[in-house]
């Protein structure tokens, strides 16, 4: 599990907090990246798209609505937690819904800048399974009640929405700066953006080679002309094809390349996290496909 910043405290939820919700065009683009990159793996997620749209904003719909789980204020895995249950009561795909369902639920946490507190893949695929089985009950909800009082929940609601929402309080944690390990191909993706490029791996090493402009002079001194040039500023230990770079590593990257810090100016976006956290938890796909 990838360790996260955090500040001291988190908004409380008894006063104004901004909360963002996921689309239907978000929740599709996550879906078809789980069916390109499990294309290849024991568990391919079949590319047959949408069993009906009204499914799907069904599914979406459900962070409109009022659910009555809080006395006062507002906390933004309130919404999470509609969105996780409508996506696995809806089932809006033909194939891959409760994986679609978990990315969902992990990019939704990070866009509200909430991270997975100590939660190993088996808590999540455990979450997951209780909700496709409807014995929520079972879930264990260490440190709940003391999340509930904290966010006002209303004591008297028992139903499984609150019980997802009680986990997801117990279970995350607040974290307004998050950085992130990266696939290869996307850390060469961000770079090229940046007049930046990585090397083939040589020796067990990656060279991050940086566009840089110099000023030659034409044949018999007739005048001048700008050649741009990739030169080495740093290396680091090739992680394989199936492997990741740290969040040192891409630290180091961004100092090495003059770039402003993580917490000023982020190298990663939106598709980036979405192949992180894809790749942090590929043993959870597949274990998710045989629910």
């Amino acid at each position: 599990m990838v360790k996260a910043k955090s500040s001291t405290k988190a908004p409380v939820s008894s006063g104004p907090i901004s909360i963002q919700l996921l689309s239907e065009a978000r929740v599709l683009e996550l879906h078809r990246a789980l069916v390109v990159f499990s294309a290849n793996t024991e568990a391919p997620v079949k590319d047959l798209g949408l069993r009906d749209d009204q499914l799907l904003e069904a599914a979406v719909s459900r962070q409109f609505q009022s659910t009555g789980l809080l006395l006062e204020g507002s906390d933004p895995r309130e919404k999470i937690a509609t969105l996780l249950q409508g996506l696995l009561d809806e089932l809006p795909f033909y194939d891959g819904n409760a994986q679609t369902a978990l990315l969902a639920t992990l990019m939704h946490l990070d866009l509200n800048n909430f991270a997975p507190n100590q939660v190993s893949h088996d808590d999540l695929y455990r979450l997951v399974a209780a909700m496709i089985t409807h014995e929520t009950t079972e879930l264990p909800m260490k440190g709940a009640k003391a999340a509930s009082r904290k966010a006002h929940v209303k004591a008297t609601q028992e139903d499984e929405l609150s019980r997802v929402f009680q986990w997801l309080m117990a279970n995350s944690r607040w974290a307004d700066h998050r950085e992130y390990p990266l696939p290869l191909p996307e850390l060469k993706r961000l770079l090229n953006g940046l007049d930046a490029d990585l090397g083939d791996p040589e020796g067990g090493q990656i060279e991050v080679l940086k566009a840089d402009a110099q000023t030659e002079k034409r044949f018999l001194g007739l005048g001048s002309k700008t050649v741009s040039r990739m030169i080495p500023v740093m290396s680091f230990p090739d992680p394989g094809e199936d492997g990741l770079v740290s969040a040192n590593i891409l630290r180091d990257i961004q100092k090495a390349l003059g770039l402003p810090g993580s917490e000023e100016k982020p190298l990663y976006d939106w598709l980036a996290k979405i192949q992180s956290f894809l790749r942090q938890y590929q043993t959870l796909w597949p274990r998710l496909a045989k629910l």
